[in-house]
């Protein structure tokens, strides 16, 4: 499996947050995007430099951000909706 390079610490945040997933090619990401974006996403968070707002790269950062929430909430959404339908399912009174 290839890894994002972050710290274990921040690993376990982005994870507990429900962040990072695995794709087809065995790749850890950030929902929504790919390695490469990913890698791009966390490193340019962690520069501590801060881009200028009409830097080329702070676009493409905001664009990756963007794609990334909008993934987000497509999975909360699915999620909401499947847990709805299970609980609108008839249950049955006595177990067999």
């Amino acid at each position: 499996m290839q890894m994002l390079r972050i710290s274990s610490e921040r690993r376990a945040r982005l994870l507990a947050d429900g962040l990072l997933a695995i794709n087809a090619r065995s790749q850890e990401v950030l929902h929504g995007l790919t390695f490469e974006e990913s890698q791009f996403l966390i490193d340019f968070d962690d520069d501590d430099d801060g881009a200028a707002d009409d830097d080329p790269s702070q676009e493409r950062r905001s664009e990756l951000s963007l794609r990334h929430e909008q993934a987000r909430l497509r999975i909360a959404t699915a999620d909401d909706e499947s847990s709805a339908d299970e609980e609108q399912r008839p249950r049955a009174a006595t177990k067999f």
